[in-house]
């Protein structure tokens, strides 16, 4: 599923201009839409032989509070009768990160992220009826809630924080809750988008509820910012320390220097430095979504007439500079010769396509070797 798909009838144009990171949103869908993904009869396999791990990995949650009962065992692991007493006592059984444990989640999660380009994870919320998981707070990244099954009735207020950091989420006491913008239940194949900061809770009508809170961890321009900082890291002028006593003032002519410094930036770097500084830490640095066909696959032959194909999940950024070209892409980056450009903007610019259609400046010698290097490294399968 992909993001036209999830805002469907809604264009993702339209949801970018109206409403990202400005308004919250309920787009209405066809039951069991999202069924594939998650169902609620998967719960108990899920706890039980993937086992994922309490306080970070799974929480059993009432009214914004933890159940005090002993559900871990001695080695860390959740104990299935008490989770099914917690659960009989309206806690919700929540599952953070399931798209690691989870494949059809885990690949949802990767071709979401694949189109935003901000990183996005996906918890779990099953919620008994009538009951209620947390009372109204924010969160710090945007989210798409996926009603999987059941209903959910959500309040809506207006924002508390000012599209809020990581580091300034806080609780909203009753006395400070911004107005109620809407309360509507949300039914099976609903999406509701919440920006950061707008204050939500949502409680299980007379059924139970199961959905999906797709966070996604918003990279902003304070961070490109800092990318284009970081991209001159080579200069000796930056490279050199602060006086003693900086946080005083430090040495005359400081301030002087940091004004200087400041007149660098323009003049030596550029949004193309900065967005391949912001790919290194965003892609390259960061593994491929794992491969569909795993590691045991056997290696293929590849000819001109091979149809490939970019595996979901791996974002691709071409660049080129004075001599060479390239491409950034999650988990690697390749540098090559100016005459594989061509190839490698087709490669980001398609999603299946026969080898031939790589040719252009290379030779079919080179073209395969590209293509296998590619392979490899997990950006193309077999098409």
């Amino acid at each position: 599923m992909n993001l036209a798909e999830l805002l469907h009838p809604m264009t993702p144009e339209e949801f970018a201009q109206e409403y990202w990171e400005k308004e919250p949103v309920i787009i209405r869908g066809a039951a069991g839409r999202f069924r594939g993904l998650f169902g609620s009869t998967d719960i108990a396999s899920l706890v039980h032989y993937l086992r994922p791990k309490p306080g970070q990995g799974m929480m059993l949650v009432k009214g914004s509070k933890h159940a005090d009962v002993n559900w871990i065992t001695p080695d860390g692991m959740p104990k299935l009768d008490k989770v099914r007493e917690a659960w009989r006592d309206g806690y919700s059984i929540v599952v953070n990160d399931l798209g690691k444990l989870w494949a059809p989640v885990g690949e949802l999660q990767a071709s979401l992220q694949e189109q935003l380009h901000h990183n996005v994870h996906v918890n779990l919320y099953l919620t008994p009826s009538s009951s209620q998981a947390f009372v109204p707070h924010f969160d710090i990244m945007d989210v798409f809630v996926l009603q999987v099954e059941g209903s959910k009735r959500w309040q809506l207020r207006g924002a508390a924080a000012d599209l809020p950091f990581e580091d300034e989420h806080t609780d909203v006491p009753a006395a400070q809750l911004p107005p109620v913008r809407f309360e509507e239940d949300l039914l099976e194949g609903d999406v509701l988008y919440i920006p950061r900061g707008f204050v939500h809770a949502a409680k299980a009508t007379t059924e139970t509820s199961l959905h999906l809170s797709v966070g996604v961890n918003i990279t902003r321009w304070i961070d490109l910012l800092t990318a284009a900082v970081k991209s001159m890291r080579g200069d000796a002028r930056l490279r050199q320390a602060l006086p003693p006593g900086f946080l005083n003032g430090g040495a005359d002519g400081m301030r002087a220097t940091f004004d200087e410094m400041l007149a660098i930036l323009p003049r030596e770097t550029s949004l193309d430095q900065a967005l391949s500084q912001l790919a290194e830490d965003l892609l390259v640095k960061k593994p491929a979504p794992p491969a569909g066909e795993g590691m045991t696959s056997e290696d293929v032959e590849v000819g001109p007439e091979t149809v490939v194909a970019r595996r979901p999940g791996v974002i691709c950024r071409v660049f080129e500079g004075p001599g060479y070209a390239g491409v950034q892409y999650s988990g690697g980056k390749m540098v090559g010769p100016p005459k594989i450009l061509q190839a490698v903007r087709h490669i980001a610019d398609h999603r299946r396509f026969p080898v031939r259609e790589l040719a252009g400046d290379l030779s079919e010698k080179e073209t395969l070797v590209l293509v296998r290097r590619l392979m490899r490294d997990g950006v193309l399968t077999l098409g």
